[in-house]
């Protein structure tokens, strides 16, 4: 009897110890956001993430105003999903892809809907008035490659983020444009010899976002 008495002991331990580790293991991680309204809002995450990178243009939740016919609606954490041409709001939502709808992040930029390839996407507004600078962000996942012989590694999939921009002149036309001053000459050629002797007389690097959006701000004080 007192054998028995111990192995059942025994066994009793183990299941505890067994209960113990299962406990431990997390399939989700959880982290939590202050919400427009002050609460904490839950946003879960996949414990694992087989893709490099994620497919945000935003690190992360970044808070913004949400304007509805130029009237402010609410505020909200928001995120910019790339990959998809989404709006994410913490409170989990997507916002719509309307003409009327605008956010605003405190960081500095907006986000608007324009008509581009047929579609309603959504633009970055780095610089906006009667001449905007605008970007489009987009997402692709690059497929990774399995090693072949000892010279090569076996890479993962990954997040690839591409940039293009625009000028969004008063007639409601998207004008693409690279990087470059010869490119930047020549959406805004009404006004070529000022803006020239404006990115010279500054040392303006036109590779340069922030640059580029001083030269765009400048264009719309000639034509005021």
């Amino acid at each position: 009897m007192k054998k028995m008495f111990l192995a059942l002991l025994l066994i009793q331990t183990f299941l505890s110890i067994g209960q113990s580790k299962n406990d431990l293991i997390v399939e989700d991680e959880e982290t939590s956001n202050l919400s427009a309204y002050g609460t904490r809002v839950v946003v879960k995450k996949p414990s694992k993430n087989i893709i490099q990178g994620h497919e945000y243009f935003e690190n992360e939740n970044k808070l913004a105003s949400v304007f509805v016919n130029k009237q402010k609606s609410r505020r909200a954490f928001v995120r910019y999903n790339a990959l998809n041409d989404q709006i994410e709001v913490t409170e989990v939502f997507n916002v719509l892809k309307r003409d009327n709808i605008e956010i605003v992040l405190d960081e500095g930029y907006a986000y608007k809907v324009l008509d581009f390839e047929g579609t309603k996407q959504f633009f970055v507004f780095l610089k906006e008035g009667k001449t905007s600078l605008v970007m489009k962000v987009e997402k692709k996942i690059k497929q990774g490659r399995e090693a072949i012989g000892g010279y090569q590694k076996t890479t993962k999939d990954k997040y690839v983020e591409k940039h293009s921009y625009f000028i969004l002149n008063e007639e409601g036309e998207l004008l693409k444009m690279r990087l470059k001053e010869k490119d930047i000459l020549r959406v805004l050629g009404d006004r070529k010899s000022e803006i020239e002797k404006y990115i010279s007389s500054k040392k303006l690097n036109c590779k340069k976002e922030k640059d580029v959006v001083k030269i765009v701000n400048y264009y719309n004080t000639l034509t005021n």
